[in-house]
């Protein structure tokens, strides 16, 4: 037996499953999934950190079975219990210790300790995806705080890593850098063949970046599924709400008519489903952006509005309709996915119950300064 062993086909390539008992804790987390993103998601305390280090091999006590790829990295029932070096696996934590006594070129190359020159491949396409060609010579007390994640990731995408496990990334970045660095990670979910393990608290970055996702509280699994149906499902929307969730969408910029826009409230941008909105910036042509849209920013109408200030007027159909206590969900398919939240006598006025609702044709309106740029 080499390294783990290959698991018979037909099962999903990926599977974490972690057991674990500690005074005032326990966390009890079986996962299997085939998508190359999975994403753990969870409030402060639900066990996602803890789950990634027992993958890591960082936690002996924990009665852990960790599968990548088909192969086992730890199995107990099998014999299979790989060191941490051993499993190859590109960690970025949330406050990543770069090197002071290196520059920038220096820590990246340290990850090249366990691949050699196998390893230059790697760690010439991490500095080309994650642009940090003009930081090289650089030391890394000369660097930014968004800066120094993406020579995080770039020395663990070097070290030629089955898979990244990211743990809150972006967590320690006020928000203005946060938008500057998450176009870099879509670059390396986009352009990178590696599996990923991505924890946030944050759900715009879990949709953004997640392909599946597993939400976790109080150290148990509450849902796991694709993160836009997941997070706005019933079972997670009292955690979900308290995170502050809303629509994200990812966008280009575009210009009507082939016009340049003539400014700040003239541009528009269309979704990677079709969806074309206005926002309130001036953006150049073909730039890639991330867009947030609250459920309670957006108006619902039945009939089609006459002349409104609101620049988007969005015509879609329902596809379910949640009433909650003091709210209703009305989730509408207009290209992407698009959820509002109304009052009970909102939703009553409308015609949009549960069981009549569905089906319906409906207007969303939103104002352009309801945008929220994430990216």
């Amino acid at each position: 037996m080499s390294e783990g062993l290959r698991e018979a086909s037909g099962t999903a390539p990926h599977r974490l499953s972690v057991e674990l008992r500690r005074p005032g804790f326990s966390l009890e987390i079986d996962l299997e999934w085939s998508e190359r993103v999975m994403v753990l998601f969870g409030p402060s305390g639900s066990g996602k950190s803890t789950l990634l280090e027992a993958a890591l091999g960082l936690i002996p006590e924990a009665r852990t079975r960790f599968r990548l790829d088909g192969s086992w990295l730890a199995n107990e029932e099998r014999g299979i219990e790989l060191p941490t070096q051993a499993r190859r696996l590109g960690w970025v934590p949330q406050d990543p210790t770069l090197f002071p006594h290196l520059d920038v070129l220096g820590n990246i190359r340290f990850g090249l300790g366990r691949t050699g020159d196998e390893g230059r491949d790697s760690l010439e396409r991490a500095i080309e995806v994650l642009e940090i060609g003009s930081l090289l010579e650089r030391g890394v007390d000369e660097l930014s705080g968004g800066e120094k994640q993406r020579v995080a990731l770039a020395r663990a995408i070097a070290s030629g890593p089955r898979a990244l496990l990211l743990d809150e990334p972006l967590a320690a970045l006020d928000l203005p850098l946060r938008s500057r660095v998450l176009p870099y990670l879509l670059r390396v979910r986009d352009e990178l063949a590696l599996p990923m393990l991505y924890i946030t608290h944050d759900p715009d970055e879990a949709m953004l970046l997640g392909e599946r996702i597993a939400v976790l509280d109080e150290g148990r699994l509450v849902a796991t599924g694709p993160p836009r149906d997941v997070l706005w499902s019933r079972a997670v929307l009292p955690l979900a709400e308290t995170l502050g969730l809303e629509n994200v969408f990812e966008a280009t910029a575009c210009v009507a008519s082939g016009r340049v826009a003539e400014g700040p409230g003239d541009c528009r941008v269309e979704t990677k489903a079709g969806l074309t909105l206005h926002v309130p910036w001036s953006l150049d042509p073909g730039s890639p952006l991330c867009l947030g849209l609250r459920a309670e920013d957006i108006m619902i109408a039945i009939d089609p509005p006459g002349r409104i200030s609101a620049r988007n007027v969005i015509p879609g159909r329902v596809s379910e309709v949640e009433a909650h206590k003091d709210h209703v969900l009305v989730h509408v398919d207009a290209g992407d996915r698009i959820t509002t939240r109304v009052t009970p006598g909102a939703a009553t006025s409308l015609g949009l119950d549960p069981d009549s609702g569905p089906g319906k044709e409906v207007f969303l309106i939103v104002k352009a300064h309801a945008l929220r740029r994430l990216g």
